[in-house]
């Protein structure tokens, strides 16, 4: 373990104090928005069968830790989690509001057994990492630990890194830096040496020099727990020193199955290279993801290479990376490497890749050596050519493969009578009114729109000589007012120095307010008037769909007026998880208002989908029956069990069905332990258990399992 500079906080032999205990007297000032007093000494009280009591207070909670960027939040049942919020409003220039905090941090990680998960930032670290890193001492249990540490001392880093091997029960450790230091990679490498229970590291820096990359990995070529490793930096001048030792380091692990690669240079060759050169190797890993690397020829044909021979990846995924520096596969080499590696390999499972550098033919030879290899399941595909998708389609559906293919990302539409009539695949489509260059083919385009049933995703952007017709404003708002089955929408209004006239404002937000379907809506563009901005709040508020938006205007007042009008009865709402703004110092108070309830709604979704997938517990009952029509929760429970929506929506009617009979709610609540008995009433008179099945349905209809309280 590495040893600490003696602190202020020390002991006189080297060991941290520990902290006291919270005195009763010792009481914060009122919270910053709603002028609350929080009693933060109240002991833990998790179980398994009840949350903490903190969670009834997690607004009041929030109020003292918004200033320094954080947010405490219900993770699972019984569990809390301190994130990161990237919209919060951090107040570095008020000191008395970061003390508190740290004092209500070191409060939760010294006393509360429920906070599992933390992320530390530089703001609440700054002028207080002693204090919380004795704290940290003190709980050895976290389960996930995430530092953002931008520009940090030497001293912090080192008190940073002294905890680090004391943290016994740690899964997750995420390392977020502006510039690695090596006092702290030295510490780092002797946790991960060390580490007991370490299963997915992450790291996160501009770049990965040779030394302190060294020093990293000579902790892990030790390291016997970690399954998955991500690397978000630039790990080339490592790799040029180390490569060998990189790849000794795949070659030699045991337990690594999952590789993680994020380039911070796109185009640089070597050292795609330098990887490919170590994943060549025999390894245990399973899966690697690349992303956001560009491929010259001769990477290209060594990623089709390395797919041929190795035999233990089940997925790869290359995840906005270009196979070919200039978008076109050399004449030279074709498909036969491409077409080799889907012939030869008979494990892979998944694979993600772009197929815009192949040409149609080169598509149809692609989907023939696909079909006679069964391991493969499922091809994620980033980008077709935007002339030729309806072909390549055609191609896969004609060789038998097309079930096997998710296409990904959203197809710029160049010829929309090909596109939207022939090509029935493409559900996620983007239309610009000036890649179309004509105002009738943009229009075309239009009215060819509602007869798109396939259609589920779409990005619509409008540049300024189009905003103001009639003609095509009203196409828009017929198309989405009338659409079902929309999922996503993305409108883009492009209007430069001026803004269109009213009508085609109002137009278009009487359209989203009778919409149906769509449950993420990004606005981007124009200016709307107060009651442009009444008719948005009044349609985010009520919709039973809508559980994300973004709303960026081209001025401020927009963003205020909008933030001012949600505010009255938000707290109603329990579809929204998420609503991305423009935060004008003036709305400051009421966004936090909004933020704390797009945190309960997430928790509830999380929690709600513990109780679908058989975790029975009040607690859990309760937000399902909140959220279990939340679009969101539909989609968490699709992609977990793999299952369509109409079963995951059969799932959620069955496990609310559950718990419909008298015994079977009471046993839920905690009431009874078996069923409902009642002594004889003396006088005769009916009592819970002589009502009978149609009755108790009837009082069921407005019971619901969050009215029963906790049992003081």
């Amino acid at each position: 373990m590495p040893k600490r500079k003696l602190e202020s906080t020390d002991t006189p032999d080297g060991s941290p104090k520990r902290p006291s205990a919270p005195a009763s007297d010792l009481v914060l000032a009122n919270s910053s928005f709603s002028g609350s007093r929080l009693n933060y000494w109240a002991p833990c009280t998790s179980s398994e069968d009840r949350p903490c009591d903190i969670t009834k207070d997690l607004s009041i909670w929030n109020e003292f830790f918004w200033p320094v960027g954080l947010e405490l939040r219900e993770l699972s049942m019984g569990q809390l989690d301190l994130a990161g919020m990237s919209s919060a409003h951090i107040v570095p220039e008020v000191p008395e509001r970061k003390h508190e905090a740290v004092t209500l941090l070191r409060h939760l990680l010294t006393y509360h057994r429920c906070l599992v998960s933390v992320e530390l930032n530089g703001c609440i670290l700054t002028d207080h990492h002693q204090l919380i890193c004795d704290a940290l001492t003190e709980r050895p249990s976290l389960e996930k630990l995430k530092l953002c540490l931008p520009n940090m001392s030497k001293r912090a880093l080192r008190s940073v890194t002294a905890v680090l091997p004391l943290q016994n029960h740690l899964l997750v450790l995420e390392c977020q830096f502006t510039n690695l230091e090596q006092t702290f990679c030295k510490g780092l490498s002797e946790f991960l040496r060390s580490a007991v229970s370490l299963k997915k590291f992450i790291l996160n820096a501009p770049v990965l020099m040779a030394r302190e990359g060294r020093i990293i990995f000579q902790g892990l070529k030790q390291n016997a727990t970690i399954t998955t490793l991500s690397l978000n930096t630039c790990i080339r001048p490592y790799l040029k020193s180390h490569g060998n030792e990189f790849a000794e380091y795949l070659r030699g692990n045991q337990t690594l199955r999952t590789l993680i690669l994020t380039t911070k240079r796109q185009n640089d060759h070597v050292e795609l290279r330098l990887i490919m050169r170590s994943l060549f190797r025999r390894t245990t890993l399973s899966e690697v993801k690349l992303v956001g690397f560009t491929m010259n020829d001769y990477n290209s044909r060594r990623v089709a290479l390395l797919l041929s021979k190795n035999q233990s990846l089940r997925d790869f995924h290359m995840v906005n990376c270009n196979l070919y520096s200039d978008g076109c596969m050399p004449k030279s080499v074709r498909t036969r490497h491409w077409i080799a590696a889907l012939r030869k390999n008979k494990t892979l499972e998944k694979l993600t890749m772009e197929l815009s550098c192949f040409t149609v033919e080169e598509c149809k030879s692609l989907f023939e050596a696909l079909k006679s290899n069964a391991s493969l399941k499922k091809i994620t595909v980033e980008r077709l050519r935007p002339t030729e998708e309806a072909v390549v389609c055609r191609a896969m559906r004609e060789t038998g493969v097309r079930e096997r293919f998710f296409l990904r990302d959203s197809c710029i539409v160049q010829d929309p009578g090909a596109t939207l009539t022939e090509c029935k695949d493409l559900s996620f489509l983007d239309i610009d009114s000036r890649v179309l260059s004509e105002f009738d083919r943009f229009r075309t385009a239009l009215r060819l729109l509602p007869s798109c049933s396939h259609v589920t995703s779409l990005t619509l952007t409008v540049w300024e000589e189009l905003l103001d017709d009639n003609v095509t404003s009203g196409l828009i708002a017929q198309y989405i007012a009338g659409t079902m089955v929309l999922r996503v929408l993305t409108l883009n209004l492009v209007s430069g120095n001026w803004d269109p006239v009213n009508r085609v404002k109002k137009a278009l937000v009487r359209a989203l307010s009778v919409n149906k379907s769509i449950r993420r809506l990004h606005i981007c563009g124009l200016c709307f008037d107060e009651s442009e901005t009444r008719v948005l709040a009044e349609t985010f508020k009520s919709s039973r769909t809508l559980y994300n938006v973004a709303f960026l205007p081209n001025d401020q007042n927009s963003t205020i007026s909008l933030v001012q009008k949600l505010l009255p009865n938000f707290s109603t709402n329990y579809t929204l998880i998420g609503l991305h703004v423009h935060r004008p110092e003036v709305v400051q108070g009421d966004l936090f208002t909004i933020d704390d309830v797009l945190r309960r709604n997430v928790s509830l979704v999380t929690l709600a989908a513990q109780f679908v997938a058989g975790m029975r517990r009040r607690y859990l009952a309760a937000a399902a029956e909140l959220v279990h029509s939340n679009p969101l929760l539909v989609e968490l429970l699709r992609d977990v069990t793999s299952v369509n929506e109409d079963e995951v929506l059969s799932q959620i009617r069955n496990s609310l069905k559950s718990y419909s009979e008298l015994d079977d709610f009471m046993r839920l609540a905690g009431v009874v332990k078996c069923g409902v008995t009642c002594h004889v009433r003396d006088d005769g008179q009916k009592q819970l258990a002589d009502i009978g099945r149609d009755c108790w349905l009837r009082i069921r209809q407005y019971l619901k399992m969050g009215d029963i309280l906790d049992e003081q």
